[in-house]
């Protein structure tokens, strides 16, 4: 199965793979592989099996997880489709049936048949993965997750001791005293937003649906000790727009962006007020001596299919809200074009100094027509400004993965993994970086047996 496509988030190494592999004994070309780690690196992202009927990145798509398994100094690679129910109705069907999240299409219910997705969306599962209480989950937008085997086959919808699948939303974050993953999703064509908490043991035990002023868009949320945050960006969904061939999500900056800070001892919400910009990504968030300090990317504005490019890149931010008087401060931490911020993932919700980040430099001269184009890994300290980079010139790299140092805990005691891919070639590394000196050549390259398309986000899983 084959097929092309002129969009550019759907060609290069945007395109989409559609061969499922299993590969053992991967060569190590640079560096060694540290004979400690034992896990699996997973990562998500859309790759669309049939050719779409639309298609907006980074809105659309199916599921593929790529994975690396460590062990021994030993490295072994799979990839396989997540099927949802939507992608087996497709693949009944033998092509698209789907329309896309910003031109939605009815869809013939004899085609779905009763175990499809209904539509006119899809959840294709291609935005996060994460482990909790040892389900491993493909996860997206407003939809429920999709469970996997370490070996990534599709058990199906996950239900976290419940009656029904829930809904959990693409991120989720895990609070660091009680172990409790938490997870967002929000309505559509109804405006609030909705808090899942699971506990330690995998199971529901908490749903807080919060009421907002109108029905928005809302990708990431921060989780401190003691609260949820979420910003509200006034990107609205509006079905009238849609009904009129427009785009369901529009840009409504009046409305301008409300913080809401909701205790997690069952107080009401508080709000406050900022000057309307965009968020689709979060590193972290945490509570020290009466401040809430979050760390973020933030955007102008949303304009992936909805607004017009921006005139300021996305930039890391750190913002400090006073938790007495309400007061909010914002600071551009460094001026370079980012997204997929990452830390060390044990210190969720906790003070922390360092950011993992891909940017993009000069050294980069090819084409610059997609979005999420990086060619190098950033370390950033939102305290002192401080930035390290590791530039890969004309090759491509993802959102670099913290994986810790067995028995070390401090907060740079760790590896970035990422995907780099080399157009000049066409293929794929694996490649391991030293967390504490990011400018170092590499711990490790490990060569895949495939190119890895451009993909979202990826997870270490220790011990898989």
């Amino acid at each position: 199965m084959t097929w092309t496509s002129d969009n550019p988030h759907l060609s290069g190494n945007f395109a989409p793979v559609f061969d499922e592999l299993s590969t053992s004994d991967l060569p190590v070309i640079a560096g060694a592989i540290p004979g400690d780690l034992s896990g699996a690196y997973m990562r998500n992202g859309p790759n669309p099996m049939f050719k779409p009927l639309s298609y907006a990145y980074p809105f659309d798509g199916d599921g593929m997880i790529h994975v690396v398994y460590l062990d021994n100094g030993r490295a072994r690679y799979r990839n396989r489709f997540v099927r949802t129910r939507g992608l087996v109705a497709e693949q009944r069907a033998g092509r698209a049936i789907y329309g896309g999240t910003l031109a939605p299409v009815p869809v013939d219910p004899a085609l779905v048949e009763p175990d499809g997705d209904p539509g006119p969306f899809k959840n294709g599962a291609f935005v996060g993965i994460v482990r909790h209480a040892g389900h491993i989950l493909a996860l997206l937008e407003v939809s429920t997750g999709y469970e996997l085997t370490p070996e990534l086959d599709t058990i199906g919808e996950w239900s976290p001791g419940t009656d029904e699948p829930i809904e959990i939303g693409a991120h989720t974050r895990r609070h660091p005293a009680t172990g409790a993953l938490f997870g967002v999703t929000y309505g559509i064509d109804e405006p609030f937003v909705r808090f899942q908490e699971i506990d330690a043991s995998g199971r529901l035990v908490n749903s807080t649906k919060v009421p907002l002023a109108a029905a928005t868009m809302i990708h990431d949320f921060i989780l401190t000790e003691r609260h949820i945050v979420v910003l509200a960006g006034p990107a609205v969904f509006d079905m009238a727009a849609a009904q009129a061939g427009q785009s369901p999500i529009q840009w409504r900056p009046e409305l301008g962006t409300r913080i809401g800070l909701l205790p997690l001892n069952g107080d009401a919400v508080r709000w406050l007020e900022a000057e309307p910009f965009f968020v689709f990504h979060f590193a972290n968030g945490f509570e020290h001596k009466g401040r809430l300090t979050i760390d973020y990317v933030r955007h102008q504005w949303l304009h992936f299919g909805v607004g017009p490019a921006q005139s300021i890149p996305p930039r890391l931010h750190r913002l400090a809200i006073d938790l007495s008087s309400g007061r909010i401060d914002d600071q551009c931490v460094c001026d370079a074009v980012v997204e997929f911020p990452r830390v060390d993932d044990r210190r969720n919700a906790t003070p922390t100094r360092h950011v993992y980040i891909p940017t993009l430099t000069d050294r980069w001269t090819l084409d610059r027509s997609t979005s999420a184009t990086f060619n190098t890994i950033a370390h950033m300290n939102p305290e002192s400004g401080d930035v390290a980079l590791h530039d890969f010139g004309n090759r491509l790299v993802g959102e670099p993965v913290f994986i810790p140092k067995p028995g070390l805990d401090g907060e740079q005691d760790g590896y970035l993994a990422v995907f780099i891919y080399d157009p000049a070639s066409d293929v794929s590394t694996f490649t391991l970086l030293d967390a504490a000196d990011v400018t170092a050549d590499p711990v490790a390259v490990v060569a895949l047996p495939r190119r890895v398309p451009q993909g979202l986000h990826g997870a270490w899983m220790p011990n898989l």
